[in-house]
């Protein structure tokens, strides 16, 4: 595309000769030959530092707050904003061609995200999916680092969805990819609220009443007159739902009155959990016409009562996109193990169980599937959450402590030292502080600064019939992976 057309899209005079753009970049470390170099100014560092870089590395043209000698140059006031216009430019307005679905919350985006990949694809239409388990298509993953990756990144993802024959998006929109404005000027045709945790990300958002207010930005991305789908049982969800112009579908594993949906007759075991969907009221459907009032028997071969709202969240977005219901009960039952998400992922001696618990709520809910499962006794190892800060480890060292029995119950704390990354890291106030309120509630525990060393000591003397649990957010990605080293190999 010619720089001249890039500018004119975002109704600004060229400063310099024409150029053909090959692609867009903000890293100048990633810039190839040919590509635009949109200069960000960062909270470290100002991105106009490294057009230099840029242009030696091939960069023909830069975006910036100012004009650059020597290269022709887009002068914008806000780069950001900027590159998402840049980006959809580029690549053509791929979000045009795709029926979009955009999933946001504090919990259960990503596997929201899955069940709506899996029943969709059941239905028989390509699916692409964006979000913390990378860029996802027909089988084929890339990493990205992020839930929601740079606009640069989201553009191309969806042009290459659309040229590949798929009709639906589905997306992990965060409350940083809001603020950064990865995705401005998307616009979704669905979208779905899984619930809002005020204190959650504080590290990034100065108050909880800040990121709140970031996190129902997402409302306004919503194509006029598009459903919202809310967890109606999330008190906060709730709240910032209520008196949207347009239709909100309420779901509820609490029979709530105001909820179109309820979610009946939960049974929950280790092979998994079995549900009713009840929808008690039509709902829409996006090409036109109503979903009837029914009840749809579902089974899920997931553990936990978070895992079914997820999936009563996903059946009834599901529902609303036009696919039938059989399909998704066809689909559900078979839904492969979700990584982290209370996937039990060994049973020839101790039943092993991951899951990546961040808050209070997730920890009673895993622990809630843990006493569904018969077992001798329990033995946890879990991680504390870094760069969070000290409330959210605070909340969730005092519902681990309401949790765990101190009768039947093994405690291993760790701040993974060995395998967190940099922004992951466990700061020393989050490690006193989870270690301080364990005390303090009478809870016995083993603190090991290593991840290896926290799993090696939870798996001694493991035997048949315990079960034994490795949770935490990133701090336990590893875990799994050690455990298996450690334990004897299945007996086929």
């Amino acid at each position: 595309m010619r720089l001249s057309a890039l500018a004119g899209a975002l109704g600004l005079p060229l400063s310099g000769a024409d150029r053909e753009i090959t692609g867009i970049a903000l890293d100048s470390r990633q810039v190839q030959p040919g590509q635009l170099f949109v200069a960000i100014p960062g909270a470290n560092a100002d991105g106009t530092r490294f057009i230099p870089d840029a242009l030696a590395r091939g960069a023909v043209a830069v975006c910036a707050v100012r004009a650059w000698d020597g290269a022709p140059t887009l002068v914008v006031p806000d780069p950001r904003e900027a590159l998402a216009k840049l980006a959809s430019e580029f690549h053509g307005h791929p979000a045009r061609d795709l029926r979009m679905i955009g999933i946001t919350g504090s919990l259960g985006k990503t596997s929201t995200a899955l069940l709506l990949e899996t029943i969709i694809g059941t239905a028989g239409e390509k699916v692409g999916v964006i979000g913390s388990l990378g860029i996802r298509f027909e089988g084929h993953v890339v990493e990205t680092g992020m839930t929601t990756p740079e606009a640069p990144s989201i553009h191309g993802s969806l042009r290459y969805f659309a040229t590949q024959g798929a009709g639906t998006a589905v997306m992990e929109v965060t409350s940083h990819s809001i603020l950064l404005k990865r995705v401005e000027g998307l616009q979704y045709d669905l979208g779905l609220l899984t619930n809002i945790v005020p204190y959650e990300h504080l590290e990034f958002h100065p108050t909880p009443e800040h990121y709140v207010r970031t996190k129902t930005r997402f409302f306004g991305m919503l194509k006029p007159g598009a459903p919202l789908v809310v967890n109606d049982d999330d008190p906060t969800a709730r709240e910032v739902s209520t008196g949207l112009d347009r239709p909100v579908i309420g779901v509820s594993l609490r029979a709530r009155a105001s909820a179109a949906v309820h979610v009946e007759r939960v049974r929950m075991g280790v092979e998994g959990s079995t549900f009713a969907l009840q929808v008690r009221r039509p709902l829409p459907v996006l090409d036109g016409g109503e979903v009837p009032a029914q009840t749809i028997p579902l089974a899920l071969p997931i553990l936990g009562r978070q895992q079914v709202a997820n999936a009563a969240l996903a059946a009834t977005a599901a529902l609303i996109a036009g696919v039938p219901a059989e399909t998704i009960a066809f689909a559900l039952t078979d839904v492969e193990p979700m990584h982290r998400r209370m996937h039990i992922f060994y049973e020839d001696g101790p039943v092993v169980l991951d899951d990546t618990v961040g808050n209070p709520e997730s920890i009673r809910a895993v622990f809630e599937a843990i006493r569904s499962i018969p077992h001798h006794n329990l033995r946890v190892a879990y991680a504390i959450r870094g760069s969070r800060g000290t409330e959210v480890n605070e909340r969730n060292a005092e519902a681990l402590a309401r949790e765990i029995e101190p009768t039947i119950a093994t405690l291993v704390v760790t701040s993974s030292e060995d395998h967190a990354s940099e922004r992951d890291r466990v700061e020393d106030d989050e490690r006193e502080i989870v270690l301080r309120t364990l005390e303090a509630r009478g809870v016995r525990f083993i603190y090991e600064p290593t991840l290896e060393g926290a799993v090696t000591k939870t798996l001694e003397g493991a035997a048949r019939g315990d079960l034994v649990a490795l949770l935490g957010a990133q701090g336990m990605d590893k875990g799994a992976e050690i455990a298996r080293k450690l334990l004897p190999p299945p007996v086929d």
